[in-house]
C-alpha cells in the first residue's frame, strides 16, 4: 500500500515522519468499511491493553437527542497495526447491552470521556459513574460491573460527588495497576479520588480526596485551579500526578507518595497566575485540555485552542517550568496548522509530538507532527489530514478527521486518530522509526 507522507514542503522523510495508512469508517469512499454497526460516532478517548493486541475506543453519545448511543468498542490489533472491530458494548443499535445486576441500562456510558486498561479490566469515566468491564482472552468485553456507580449498592459513595454534578471526568491509573484516579471538577468545585484498585476483581475501593470546595475532600490550599473539566496525566515513574484545567488554562502538580498512592499539592502553572501559581510568558495555556508526559519524564506537553505547550519538568521532583509554545496563541511560534489542538500525545521513543488538530467551523482537520529537540522544544515537521492541502498532506477520504478527536500513540510505529462526528471513524498513521 502507499503511503502519503506529512512533510512540510521540500523535506525529507525523518524518523517519527507519519503516513496515512487507512481509515475505518461508515459507508464513506476510501475508506475500510467497519460493518454493520460502527459504535464511533461521537468518540471521545482510546486506550490500548496491557499486551498490546486490542485497542479500546469510547464514545458518549450526543448528549440525549438519541441520534447517537454511547458505546464502548474493541479493535483487535494485528501484527501491522490494522484494527478490525470485534465487538462493542452499550446502546448502539447492534452492541450488546451495558448491564448491572442484571438489569439493562442502554445509557450507561451516556457522556463518557475517559478510558484506561489495566491487567485484565478497562474502565470507562462518565459523569454518573465509572464502569468496570471484565477482558476475555480475545480481548473482547466480557461482562460490565460496578466500579463507582449509583446503580450499584455495594461501591463506596465518593464525597462531594453526585451523578451528572460534574461532567468530562479524566481517568488516570499507575502503571503498576494498583491505584486509579479520577478528576471530576465542575459547577465550581473539583477534586482528584484515590481509587485503589484490587487485581483479581477490578474492583475499587475509596482511599481519599483532594481537591478545591469539594465536600468531604481535603483542600489543596489553591483556589480556581480544578474547578473545571480537563485532563489528569501520571507521570512514568509514578511520583507525579498532573492536573489540566480549561479554565483559567492550569496545571496543577500533584505529589505522589509511593508507598500510600496519597497526593499533596507541590506546585502550579496558570495562565492568569491564578492562586500565586507561577505565570507563562505566553498564552499558550489558554483553555487546555490535554496533556501527555515523555517516557523519560522530562517533559509535559498540553494541548488547547492555542497550539501545544512544553513545560520541562525536573525528574527527580515533578516540578515544572514553562518552557514555550506552538501555535497560533499570542507569544508561541506561529508554526504549523493555524487550528486549535485537541488532543496531544508523546511516542514511547520520546522523538516526536503529535497533536489533533483542527480548523474553524470544522473546515479541516489533521494529525500534527511536532519534533522534539534534546531539550524538549519542539518544531514543526509535517501534518497530514482533510482540508488544507496548501498546509497538510491529504489522506484521500472526506469526512473523517475533520472533527478532530483523541489521539493513540502506542509504541513507536504507529498513530490512530480518531474522527469524532458525524460518521465516527478510526484513521492509522505508520510512523518511520529509521
Amino acid at each position: 500500500m502507499a503511503l502519503v507522507l506529512a512533510l512540510p514542503t521540500g523535506a525529507r522523510a525523518a524518523v517519527g515522519d507519519i503516513g496515512f495508512v487507512r481509515t475505518i469508517s461508515s459507508n464513506v469512499p476510501g475508506t475500510v468499511h467497519i460493518g454493520p454497526v460502527n459504535p464511533l460516532d461521537w468518540a471521545s478517548a482510546a486506550t490500548m491493553r496491557p499486551n498490546g493486541d486490542t485497542v479500546y475506543v469510547v464514545a458518549g453519545g450526543d448528549g440525549g437527542s438519541g441520534t447517537a448511543m454511547p458505546a464502548i468498542s474493541s479493535f483487535r490489533r494485528a501484527a501491522d497495526d490494522t484494527l478490525t472491530l470485534t465487538g462493542c458494548m452499550g446502546g448502539v443499535t447492534g452492541c450488546r447491552p451495558t448491564r448491572v445486576g442484571g438489569v439493562t441500562f442502554p445509557d450507561r456510558l451516556r457522556g463518557a470521556s475517559s478510558v484506561v486498561a489495566v491487567g485484565a479490566h478497562v474502565y470507562a469515566s462518565t459523569p454518573a459513574a465509572v464502569v468496570g468491564f471484565r477482558t476475555r482472552t480475545d480481548g473482547d468485553l466480557d461482562t460490565d460491573f460496578c466500579a463507582w456507580d449509583f446503580n450499584c449498592g455495594d461501591v463506596d459513595v465518593l464525597p462531594g460527588l453526585t451523578p451528572w454534578s460534574t461532567a468530562d471526568h479524566a481517568l488516570a491509573v499507575t502503571a503498576d495497576g494498583r491505584d486509579l484516579y479520577l478528576y471530576a471538577a465542575g459547577a465550581g468545585k473539583g477534586a482528584v479520588y484515590h481509587l485503589r484498585r484490587d487485581d483479581p476483581t477490578g474492583r475499587l475501593t475509596f482511599r481519599g480526596c483532594v481537591g478545591e470546595a469539594m465536600p468531604g475532600c481535603t483542600a489543596i490550599g489553591r483556589t480556581g485551579v480544578m474547578t473545571s473539566s480537563g485532563d489528569a496525566v501520571l507521570s512514568a515513574d509514578g511520583r507525579s500526578l498532573y492536573i489540566v484545567a480549561r479554565t483559567p488554562g492550569s496545571v496543577t502538580h500533584l505529589r505522589r507518595d509511593l508507598a500510600t498512592g496519597s497526593l499533596a499539592e507541590a506546585g502550579c502553572v496558570s495562565q492568569t497566575g491564578t492562586s500565586g501559581c507561577n505565570v507563562p510568558a505566553t498564552s499558550g495555556l489558554t483553555g487546555i485540555s490535554r496533556g501527555a508526559v515523555t517516557a523519560a519524564g522530562d517533559s509535559l506537553y498540553v494541548s488547547g485552542p492555542g497550539g501545544v505547550s512544553h513545560l520541562r519538568r525536573v525528574t527527580g521532583t515533578g516540578d515544572l517550568a514553562y518552557a514555550g509554545c506552538i501555535g497560533v496563541a499570542a507569544g508561541c511560534r506561529p508554526d504549523g496548522p493555524r487550528g486549535a489542538y485537541v488532543d496531544v500525545v508523546v511516542s514511547a521513543d520520546g522523538g516526536s509530538v503529535y497533536g489533533s488538530t483542527q480548523g474553524p467551523s470544522f473546515a479541516w482537520g489533521a494529525a500534527t507532527h511536532l519534533r522534539r529537540s534534546a531539550n524538549g522544544d519542539l518544531t514543526y515537521a509535517g501534518c497530514a489530514g482533510e482540508g488544507l492541502p496548501d498546509m497538510c498532506r491529504e489522506i484521500g477520504p472526506t469526512g473523517v478527521m475533520n472533527h478532530a478527536g483523541p489521539l493513540l500513540a502506542p509504541g513507536s510505529r504507529v498513530l490512530y486518530s480518531l474522527g469524532v462526528h458525524w460518521r465516527g471513524a478510526l484513521t492509522q498513521f505508520t510512523r518511520q522509526t529509521s
